[in-house]
């Protein structure tokens, strides 16, 4: 392919086009490694800062992925979330075609701060059992999940809580208990050193903070916090005018 300075469309975008069509064809597959930046410099007859700014759109966008000392090479496909349907992570990977996982990471009882008592409208003494795990797909770690609920809607829990398990499911077959609806509410964030170990990403700085408040019909029983890996996840939601 030769790239030319006529018409709007910049170099970078010319070359990040090329690449995205050799990966859309399949020619250059998952876990293909790009040609080293001064290979494509003498394919392309461009400069080096030319050729950084389009891997870096696409790494952006989640196409390609770095990997230190190693190279550039084509990314996993991201998880789309676009559907407005309340699901679980298991329900929502299996409904993905992927094999869904957790370990937990810590679990405790404890008396929670006074923004998830809030949330959650408990008294000051009444407890949560706090659940940390970390969620999979085909054994790729995607999110740290952290869940609180009361100890007086779901007591002895923790026993019914290991890996690998879904959360719904135990609160439906332990406590006849199914969520019924929730609020989420999203916002980027930039992952912590720890983040990064578990989530087992090294360039990636960037997450999706994933909020979640659950209820039986208007009673709140569950609030999750989530940290997502921003290269393999993305959110889109569907909008629809009222009144048309």
């Amino acid at each position: 392919m030769k790239v030319t300075k006529k018409g709007n469309q910049p170099l970078y975008k010319q070359i990040a086009d090329y690449i995205r069509q050799k990966v859309d064809d399949g020619e250059w597959s998952v876990g293909y490694q790009i040609p080293p930046e001064i290979r494509l410099c003498e394919q392309f007859n461009v400069s080096r800062i030319t050729i950084v700014k389009a891997l870096e759109r696409l790494v952006e966008e989640g196409l390609l992925v770095r990997e230190q000392g190693k190279g550039t090479f084509v990314a996993l496909p991201a998880l789309s979330t676009e559907s407005v349907e309340l699901m679980s992570f298991t329900e929502e990977m299996k409904r993905k075609g992927k094999n869904p996982g957790s370990k937990v990471l810590s679990k405790s009882w404890s008396k929670p701060n006074i923004g998830i008592r809030e949330r959650l409208k408990l008294g000051p003494s009444e407890r949560v059992l706090s659940i940390k795990r970390l969620m999979m797909a085909d054994d790729l770690p995607l999110g740290i999940q952290t869940s609180y609920l009361p100890e007086k809607h779901f007591p002895e829990l923790m026993n019914h809580v290991t890996d690998n398990v879904s959360l719904y499911s135990v609160l439906q077959e332990h406590y006849g208990t199914i969520i019924t609806q929730a609020i989420e509410t999203y916002r980027a964030v930039q992952l912590d050193e720890e983040e990064k170990e578990l989530l087992e990403v090294e360039h990636t700085e960037t997450g999706f903070k994933v909020e979640r408040l659950s209820f039986v019909g208007d009673m709140p029983v569950e609030f999750v916090h989530s940290i997502m890996r921003a290269d393999h996840t993305y959110y889109s939601v569907k909008l629809v005018r009222k009144g048309f």
